[in-house]
């Protein structure tokens, strides 16, 4: 929940006046040079320019805001180099929700605009609206050479850094505005916002208490102040601002935070608890997690003792929480097992008191399993469609299921989905409905009507996860198909879906749940995309050739510190190394930057990819000289990619099954002895194999001797094992036993192991 920038809104065309005072403005100088000029309603039609822009500015005083337009386009038809009607016309193609047109009309005179620091500044703003960010930024830039203390180009361009997270550019700008027009309320809000932006809470609360001497009775002050309070960590004195607020200063701070903790884009973060206003403490802990998925690890430790407080407040009080977010951050932020499992209980319960649904008590029909056309009905909630490489996956999978035994049901949260993104499906499955315009409730009552005998939640923990889906209960059993937790709560999922290395031999599986512990590996490997041909050295790639080549190809949001502190020591351990990562953004790689050179590590041996297609990249990976799992949640399908193209790896087992999951896919890979036991191991063994070529080598043809028959690569086989352990649990729950662990037999075609 970074602070964002909700900012100013910026100033419109054109001039230093709102759209209809501008058009105003024309009107009155219009008015002093043609007083003899016909009236609006004139028979006669004009002859010139100057006549049609005072007709039409009649009209617009009127409010007839077409004809006025018709006018104006006229006038500017007759004299096409005229500012004033090319203005004109923007200022009310912009009000009659026409801003390309708009923007069209200023083209129509843009050299005349750049002549002067306000035309410049209207055509950056039409271009802005219009998403041609280049034009925009030329335009103010010019504004700002004709005048370099040109507000509404000054404001305008801060907010544009802004949006790009150029925090000290906006904050140089913002300070401008400010020394130019102190009692101009927004511009002390702007400055606290980027100040926010850059996580300098502390300096954006000085600018908010400064202000509010100044503007006292300023709501956009007062509701900041208690934001900022809290993500500054003074819990109670935000408590405290808020009680101040009356009911419409409330309902104002809540819109303000609706507004200011939206993702931008919304299949790009966890769904938060509908309807909710945060507390403090939620505040705080929202923007520190914002923060970790940019790589900003500066306020981890004081982030997890908030945490373990506010656990500690829970337990004392009996107050739950809606934890969804901080049982997946919490992995990052090193909490313990027991921890994260009294999170997840607490959560569960929370959403369970706040479901207000009106949907009758889910009920188990009587019909034997199969009983609907002579198959296991399965429901699957899935990931968005849109998503090219998910669903590529998801064709595989589905492709290989037993469709004799098995009736499966898809449910997608794809956005604005189209038929194309279904139809790639619908041979392998019985169903595909699409659920983003639907409620929880109305999607749980429409997978009902499937009657499913499993239902199998495929987004646990990620932007499409609806928890209160499964609260709701849709099938006699439910499970999760990865968790990241070794703990599984009683509700709503019955089943603790994990393998023989996650639970491994001689676990006392009793507080682990009803465990079902598969053979090999709970990952399905199934990506099968191949490198792109070409890439056949590394200088094509961007990599150096004489470098030893460590890589890690992980989500920024599961990098952590104790990951990258281990990376430096291996670094400082292997002065001929470089560490590969991906194509983050400017500020996630400055954040690393900032990190490795605290660490001692100089930043030119960080090497960031391009932006690259996704074959692409597998094809620069396959230089790299060994893989370097992340410690406390692995890297996943990144690590997989590496294993399969042949690029040997080491990770680090951990206690939570995120932390543990990537020495499950090695064993199944064939690399036993790459899966190390402590952080120390491991960094010794990745120093131990970049000081030796030749081990390095044989790692990579074990792995490569060992790819046609390894289990993580065998997907025909695990999906197999995967409908052993979906008929086992619905035929017990038909039996009308409770759920209990039990071990799924490996697949004859993969024994080996």
């Amino acid at each position: 929940m970074q602070a964002k920038a909700r900012l100013e809104q910026r100033h419109s065309f054109f001039g230093n006046y709102p759209c209809d005072a501008r058009l105003c403005h024309i009107i009155r100088r219009m008015q002093n040079t043609l007083p003899g000029a016909p009236d609006a309603a004139g028979l006669q039609a004009p002859e010139d320019s100057q006549s049609w822009m005072l007709r039409g500015s009649r009209l617009h005083a009127a409010g007839q805001l077409e004809q006025a337009l018709i006018a104006f386009e006229k006038a500017l038809a007759l004299q096409p180099t005229d500012v004033n009607a090319a203005s004109a016309c923007a200022t009310l193609l912009s009000a009659l929700s026409r801003p390309m047109a708009a923007y069209k009309a200023l083209l129509s005179v843009e050299a005349l605009l750049l002549e002067t620091a306000d035309g410049a500044a209207n055509l950056a703003i039409a271009a802005e609206s219009c998403g041609d960010l280049a034009r925009a930024s030329m335009a103010y830039q010019r504004a700002l050479v004709l005048d370099p203390h040109h507000g509404r180009a000054l404001n305008n361009v801060g907010l544009m850094a802004a949006a790009q997270s150029q925090w000290e550019a906006a904050l140089e700008c913002a300070r401008q505005c400010l020394a130019q027009d102190p009692a101009h309320a927004p511009y002390h809000v702007n400055l606290s916002d980027y100040l926010c932006g850059a996580r300098r809470y502390a300096e954006a609360l000085a600018v908010l208490e400064a202000a509010a001497l100044r503007f006292p009775d300023d709501l956009d002050i007062r509701i900041r102040t208690a934001a900022v309070l809290a993500f500054n960590g003074d819990f109670e004195k935000s408590r405290e601002a808020r009680l101040r607020f009356d009911a419409a200063t409330l309902d104002y701070f809540k819109d303000f935070l609706s507004r200011s903790i939206a993702p931008a884009y919304l299949d790009h973060r966890l769904r938060g608890p509908q309807g909710q206003l945060p507390d403090a403490f939620q505040l705080y802990t929202g923007q520190a997690f914002e923060a970790m998925t940019v790589c900003d690890w500066r306020d981890n430790e004081r982030a997890a003792a908030t945490l373990r407080q506010m656990l500690d407040d829970v337990l004392r009080t009996g107050i739950g929480r809606d934890w969804r977010d901080a049982q997946f951050y919490g992995l990052m932020l090193g909490m313990n097992e027991d921890e994260l499992a009294q999170i997840r209980r607490i959560s569960v319960a929370r959403i369970s008191k706040d479901l207000q649904s009106p949907l009758p008590p889910f009920v188990q029909r009587q019909n034997p399993v199969g009983k609907r056309d002579g198959r296991i009905q399965i429901g699957i909630t899935v990931q968005s469609l849109r998503d090219e490489r998910h669903a590529h996956a998801l064709k595989r999978q589905l492709a290989l299921h037993d469709s004799s035994r098995f009736a499966i049901h898809l449910y997608s949260p794809t956005r604005h989905p189209e038929p194309a993104h279904s139809e790639m499906l619908q041979a392998h499955v019985a169903s595909v409905t699409e659920i983003a315009h639907m409620s929880d409730v109305e999607a749980a009552a429409r997978m009902r009507l499937d009657h499913l005998d499993v239902f199998v939640d495929m987004t646990f923990d990620t932007a499409w996860c609806r928890p209160e889906i499964p609260e709701l209960r849709v099938a006699p059993v439910q499970i999760r198909q990865l968790t990241w937790h070794r703990h599984n709560p009683p509700r709503p999922c019955d089943y603790n879906m994990s393998d023989t290395f996650v639970h491994p031999d001689g676990l006392d599986l009793t507080p682990y749940g009803a465990v079902v512990r598969l053979p090999h590996t709970c990952w399905l490997a199934t990506h099968d995309e191949a490198p792109e041909a070409g890439w056949d050295n590394r200088e094509k790639a961007g990599l150096p050739a004489g470098a030893l080549v460590l890589c890690s190809v992980v989500p920024s949001v599961m990098l952590d510190p104790q990951s990258f502190a281990a990376w430096m020591k291996i670094l400082r351990s292997l002065p001929d190394a470089v560490l590969w990562l991906p194509a983050y953004s400017l500020p996630i790689a400055a954040n690393l930057v900032r990190e490795a050179n605290a660490a001692g590590v100089h930043e030119n041996r960080l090497l960031f990819a391009n932006r690259l297609s996704r074959v692409q990249t597998l094809a620069c990976m396959k230089h790299a000289d060994l893989f370097l799992d992340t410690l406390r949640f692995s890297a996943n399908q990144g690590l997989e990619d590496a294993l399969r193209i042949g690029v040997p790896a080491i990770t680090c087992a951990g206690d939570s099954m995120a932390s543990r999951l990537g020495g499950s896919m090695l064993r199944a890979a064939g690399l036993n002895q790459c899966v190390m036991q402590s952080p120390d191991a491991y960094v010794a063994e990745a120093v131990r194999l970049g000081r030796d070529p030749q081990a390095l080598q044989q790692l990579r043809q074990q792995l490569l001797a060992e790819k046609a028959g390894a289990p993580l690569f065998d997907l025909a086989a695990r999906v197999r094992e995967w409908e052993a352990a979906w008929a086992h649990m619905a035929e017990r729950t038909r039996a009308g036993l409770a759920p209990a662990a039990f071990d799924v037999p490996a697949s004859a075609s993969t024994a080996k192991l």
